[in-house]
């Protein structure tokens, strides 16, 4: 291997060697920042992919239980028979602005005593609209105070 390098230093002359190890050695260093910096990049994507994805879930979530709370609530003041109706109009068009159309007519009919759905009933269609899919759950399996 020394004869080797003896022998390419004397045909190219000791300064050209020189010269091309330390390009090689800048173009060896430059490459591998470049390969490192790639590859975090990578990593960092994947992982800000994932937060975004999890803070999405957890957002939606989060939505869900707020509008679960609302109509529970609604129902809940409801049966109560309250004297001040602002609180229970005020939880009822808050129902009504993101309740699809037959619910919301479905919820109006049952608060007005119209029509022939149960409070339990509408309870499953409620959830069957903030859970995306149907249920095993029934309005008989249902317990009220």
């Amino acid at each position: 291997m020394e004869e080797g390098v003896k022998v390419i230093g004397v045909m190219l002359g000791w300064t050209e060697l020189g010269v091309f190890t330390l390009l090689f050695a800048a173009v060896q260093f430059l490459i591998g920042n470049w390969l490192k910096s790639r590859i975090t990049y990578s990593i960092k994507n994947e992982y800000d992919t994932k937060l975004e994805e999890i803070k999405s879930e957890l957002s939606f979530s989060v939505k869900k239980r707020e509008e679960s709370a609302l109509v529970a609530e609604l129902l809940a003041e409801w049966v109560s028979k309250p004297t001040d109706k602002k609180h229970l109009n005020k939880l009822l068009w808050e129902a009504t602005l993101w309740l699809p159309e037959q619910e919301t007519k479905d919820l109006h009919n049952l608060l007005a005593h119209q029509g022939n759905i149960t409070t339990k009933q509408m309870l499953i269609k409620i959830r069957k609209v903030i859970q995306g899919q149907e249920s095993s759950i029934k309005a008989d399996d249902l317990t009220n105070f």
